[in-house]
């Protein structure tokens, strides 16, 4: 959360994140088991009037990420697009097919995807994973909830310098999020 936010924000941004629904989300740094999962989704109560452009919330994470980073005082990450076409893919695969994972059924990990688009020199990878249900405040609850958990918090604060963001809606209205970080 950025500081300095007004009182009535708060409490806005806390009712937001009370009734923000379920989010799952997944972490992997180059040396962390993959997980998958077969998702599903909720049925009723979508909201489509307050659905928001994939592109738009793509660009939100990156500079929320950006701001966390800021706080302590680290560089901030670098927009690479490549990436983001990487991470758009993977979540557009997850939404389509409902799964949620690092590894697709296939057994296609991140490697193997990064491979795939031509890159194939660099120190350190990871991917931060978020399927979130949000129709309000996707953004916010998605990067609170990682800067809770250990490993997506080591991964927005890691020795890295090229991030990219892919974001998918399915047709539940859920949000598939994939945040790359790359280390040349």
């Amino acid at each position: 959360m950025r500081e300095g936010y007004s009182g009535r924000q708060r409490i806005v941004l806390g009712l937001g994140l009370a009734l923000s629904g379920a989010i799952i989300f997944s972490s992997s740094g180059l040396t962390a088991g993959a997980h998958l999962r077969t998702v599903e989704e909720p049925r009723s109560g979508r909201m489509e009037w307050m659905r928001f452009p994939p592109a738009q919330l793509e660009w939100w994470i990156f500079e929320e990420v950006n701001r966390e980073r800021a706080r302590r005082d680290l560089p901030p990450l670098v927009w690479e697009a490549l990436l983001a076409e990487i991470a758009r893919q993977h979540s557009r695969d997850m939404a389509m097919r409902g799964f949620f994972g690092h590894v697709t059924p296939e057994g296609v990990d991140v490697e193997t995807r990064l491979r795939q688009r031509g890159i194939r020199r660099y120190r350190w990878v990871a991917e931060n994973l978020a399927l979130n249900f949000d129709p309000i405040y996707p953004v916010g609850t998605t990067i609170h909830q990682w800067m809770m958990s250990p490993g997506h918090k080591r991964n927005i604060l890691g020795p890295f310098r090229y991030t990219g963001v892919g974001v998918a809606v399915a047709p539940s209205g859920a949000y598939y999020i994939t945040q790359l970080f790359l280390d040349r």
